[in-house]
């Protein structure tokens, strides 16, 4: 169990590393981008959390055996870190699209949302 803390603590951090150091060199991202990606982190980590251990849907984050486990952990969480690390470098160059990350990142919220309501109904 605590490896599994572990791990979602650093996905948690790796998710808003990028965040500290984007408020000082890039004043142009807006506040509601901002608020979509740490929606989005926080919906992801509920996601993680009701599925660690159970059978996952997706092969692509499941173990050998079926299961949602550490392996699948690293990679949903590295794959939205990078979809909100690659907003971030797009909206340096293009800082007037961050309403249409923004609501990217809020439509990806709300259908991983309906996933953890849907794991949580099944426990």
């Amino acid at each position: 169990m605590s490896k599994q803390k572990l791990v979602g603590l650093l996905v948690v951090f790796g998710l808003f590393a990028g965040q500290i150091h984007a408020e000082d060199a890039q004043p142009h991202h807006t506040k509601l981008w901002k608020i979509s990606a740490a929606v989005l982190g926080a919906v992801t980590i509920a996601d993680m959390q009701s599925s660690m251990g159970r059978p996952e849907a997706n092969p692509l984050l499941a173990s050998n055996n079926g299961h949602f486990n550490a392996q699948g952990m690293a990679l949903k969480g590295a794959l939205v870190g990078g979809v909100v690390g690659a907003q971030w470098l797009l909206l340096r160059h293009n800082p007037q699209a961050s309403k249409y990350a923004a609501g990217a990142n809020f439509a990806m919220s709300a259908l991983t949302g309906a996933a953890v309501v849907h794991n949580h109904m099944i426990k």
